[in-house]
Order: C-alpha cells, then structure tokens, then sequence
C-alpha cells in the first residue's frame, strides 16, 4: 500500500468515525431504555384506541355521589344511542375474576394480591348517572392494558386492546347521536367538574 492509498484510508476512516460512535451510543442508549421505550409505545397505543371510541369524549370527571361524596370518571363518551363510562384500571400481571365474587385476585411473581371488585363501583357509577339522566342507556366498562392478563377469562365488560366491540368505534367522521342521547350527554358534562384544568373537551376528528 502506498502512501497516497493510506492517506485516502485514514481521510475516510476518520469522516465515519463520529458517525460510528454516534450510531453506537443510540444503540446502547435504546438498550438501556428499552423497558421504558415499550412502555411509552404502549401507553402511546393505548392512549390513540381509547381516543377512537365514541363520537365525543370527555376525560377526568368528577361527579357527586348523593351521598356527601364524589368520584372520578376516567373517560365519558358519546356513543350514537348510549353514553359510555370508562374507567381505567392500572393492574398488570395474572388477574383472576368473576361477575360477582366481592374481591379479584392478582398474581405477580408467584405473589397474590387482593382488590375490592372493580365492577361494584363502577355500578354504583352507573346509577348515579343514570338518576341525573333518566330513560337514557349508560353503558359501564373496565379497560385494562396489555401488561395484565385472564388466564381463566373476565366478565364482559371488562375490555382490553383487541376486545373493544365494534359498536363503540365510530367508523365515520359525520356519525351522530340520537338527540335524546346527545341532550342527556351534554347535561351529564355541565353537572360535572374537571379534576385536570388541563384536560379539554374531546372532540373525535
């Protein structure tokens, strides 16, 4: 090899050394950050399928309960002949239920733990609602994401990616709710209160 030949070697060797090392430290660095990269996406893919239920939505609500007290609705939508409540539910591992039974079980790492079952508040949700708006259909549902798991099934109305019935996704932009629907779903907005300033009206595009 002559000089010429080296120097022509070294010239580009040292013009794709920094992009070497660059590209090496984003490989290492998304290596690092793996666990958290999937959970963004997650999160992010979540986030977009409940954003595509309904004809409008309205997120972090806080109603009162007749009873001196209140709760917190994650997710209110529109649907064209029923209004959708939505709450969500942040267990991950094997979660082991029933319709009916008092406490659901969930398992992680060989570990159990307790919970009250969800589904009784979320009724209790329902009535409530249901006593402001009367003669209106109020749908329930619980979402968990993709970190949990049935191994023995789960209750209908207990929903995950992949399990969203057809009826809730609006497949046009100029759906329209029955009148009656969409009156009862702006009085059930009005009577309620933002828990996050900074969540706005959801209006699906």
């Amino acid at each position: 090899m002559n000089y010429a030949t080296f120097k022509g070697l070294t010239w580009l060797y040292s013009g794709l050394l920094p992009l070497v090392i660059t590209l090496l430290a984003l490989i290492i660095i998304a290596y690092i950050n793996a666990s958290k990269l999937r959970l963004a996406i997650m999160s992010w893919r979540k986030h977009r399928l409940l954003n595509s239920i309904g004809i409008q939505q309205k997120r972090n609500l806080i109603f009162y309960d007749k009873l001196d007290g209140n709760f917190k609705v994650d997710r209110l939508i529109l649907l064209k002949d029923s209004i959708l409540l939505i709450s969500l539910k942040q267990y991950s591992g094997n979660i082991y239920c029933s319709e009916k039974i008092a406490e659901w079980t969930q398992v992680i790492d060989n570990k159990s733990y307790k919970f009250h079952n969800p589904l009784f508040e979320l009724e209790n949700q329902i009535t409530t609602l249901q006593m402001i708006v009367p003669g209106i259909t109020i749908l329930g549902a619980l979402f968990f994401d993709q970190t949990a798991t049935f191994p023995k099934g789960h209750p209908a109305n207990v929903l995950q990616q992949g399990t969203i019935p057809d009826d809730f996704l609006i497949q046009f932009e100029t759906a329209d709710a029955a009148y009656p629907v969409l009156k009862a779903w702006e009085t059930l907005v009005d009577l309620s209160l933002l828990s996050d300033i900074n969540d706005q009206f959801q209006v699906k595009t």
